[in-house]
Order: C-alpha cells, then sequence, then structure tokens
C-alpha cells in the first residue's frame, strides 16, 4: 500500500521555525543524461509552482536553472563533484530574493557563505570533514553507492550540510512505502531526521527510484529553493529524462 504524503497540521508553526536552516535538495549527478526537467508542484494544492532543468556542464560539473511555471528563470545553481560525488561543492542564487548559497570543499573542510536574502548580511564559516558528511545533491550518489544496503532493509545515518546554519544534523536514510500516485515498480528510500526536536518539524524526504537504472523519479518532501517571501513550500518533483 501506498503512503500518502502531507504535513500535519500541528507542525506547521515548527516548520515555519526551522524552515530558516533546514536545506534539503536535489540534483543528479549521473553521466547517462544530456537533460533532465523536474517539475515541482505544491503538496497542498497541486499547483505547478516551478521546473528545474539539470544539464551537464563538464566532467563533474552540473548546472541546475530555476524556472518560474512561464518560463521565466529566476534562479541558478552550479554543482562540482570533480572532489567528491557525496560531499560536492556548489553554489546558488535565488534571484526571487536574493538568497545565496556557496560551499567550496578546501583542505579537509567546507568553506560555506550563506546570505539570507538580498538585505541579509554574509555570513561566513568552515565546517571540518566528516565521514557520512553528505552536502547538497550528494544524498544521490549515497543512495546509489550503498543501494544494495538500503534496498535490503538496512538504516544508514549520514551527516547533512546545512548550509544557513553553517552546521551538519544527523539524517537517517531507510527504505520506505512509496508516495501514493508513484510509478508501479519503484523502490523508495525515506531521509528523515535523527533529533526528535527536528522531527516535529518537517516531514521525511521520499525519492523514488527506478530500480532497473537507479534513476531518481520522484521527490517528495521540502523544496531546495524558497518562493519571493522566502518560504520553503512542501513539493512533489517529477522528474523527466532527455
Amino acid at each position: 500500500m501506498k503512503r500518502s504524503f502531507e504535513f500535519l497540521p500541528q507542525q506547521r508553526f515548527f516548520i515555519a521555525a526551522f524552515c530558516a536552516f533546514l536545506f534539503s535538495s536535489v540534483c543528479l549527478a549521473d553521466t547517462s543524461f544530456s537533460k533532465i526537467v523536474g517539475s515541482a508542484y505544491s503538496v497542498e494544492a497541486g499547483a505547478l509552482l516551478y521546473r528545474e532543468t539539470h544539464e551537464k556542464l563538464a566532467d563533474g560539473t552540473y548546472s541546475v536553472e530555476y524556472s518560474e511555471p512561464d518560463g521565466r528563470v529566476f534562479g541558478h545553481k552550479t554543482l562540482n563533484f570533480s572532489q567528491s560525488m557525496i560531499t560536492p561543492s556548489f553554489s546558488q542564487l535565488n534571484e526571487r530574493n536574493g538568497e545565496k548559497i556557496e560551499v567550496t570543499q578546501s583542505g579537509g573542510k567546507l568553506d560555506v557563505v550563506y546570505q539570507e536574502n538580498s538585505a541579509g548580511k554574509e555570513e561566513k564559516a568552515s565546517v571540518k570533514l566528516a565521514a557520512g558528511m553528505v552536502v547538497d545533491a550528494g544524498f544521490d550518489a549515497f543512495i546509489k553507492q550503498y543501494w544494495d544496503a538500503l534496498e535490503a532493509g538496512k538504516n544508514m545515518d549520514i551527516e547533512y550540510l546545512v548550509p544557513s546554519k553553517q552546521t551538519t544534523f544527523t539524517f537517517r536514510f531507510s527504505k520506505t512505502t512509496c508516495v501514493e500516485g508513484t510509478q508501479d515498480g519503484a523502490q523508495c528510500f525515506a531521509l528523515s531526521p535523527v533529533s526528535w526536536l527536528v522531527k516535529l518539524a518537517v516531514d521525511p524526504i521520499v525519492v523514488a527510484y527506478d530500480p532497473a537504472d537507479k534513476s531518481l523519479l520522484r521527490f517528495t518532501g521540502r523544496a531546495n529553493i524558497c518562493d519571493a517571501q522566502g518560504k520553503y513550500q512542501a513539493v512533489d518533483i517529477q522528474y523527466h529524462y532527455m
């Protein structure tokens, strides 16, 4: 039986407080595509909120372009997996409100720069690299690397970098039932916070993969880019390969 996905009413206050520093994302660090388009729909209303277009630029480097439903581009991201598939360097700019993020791997640490909006102050810090640390779209490579163990039902903990807080939080990967409406035969995994306090704030992220080629089909959870008011919405992203 497939699961439905929604944020519980009693969680909304905690989501508002926690969204300022939880930062989830999705991208595809794969060499077998020329372009991938993800259409992000509102979990609550079903309306198309934005599209994200993923393209390979060079060996280990990928771009993501975010566009409004009418096609106007409002955001850009560049990811560099040359040093690590699981802890990539990346930069992201959201022109809706001026939010800026930069994460650069250098000398056994991550240099993190975060600016909340165009009027905000730029904050800088360094985070020491550690085993089990995952950055941004690196979760996709992590799932593929540990596919057999996860598919067999093993739970695996990671340290997920939250750039806005310039630190990591512990999350757990686990096999789960798929969100209702997911393609038949898909293999689904959940990324859930370990801390009980964080669990009050957000539901797990649920990702669906095609087990034949391990391609990402669907992402259901908090968006990785905010709207013009700085709000991170619950989205259902469905991917199309070109």
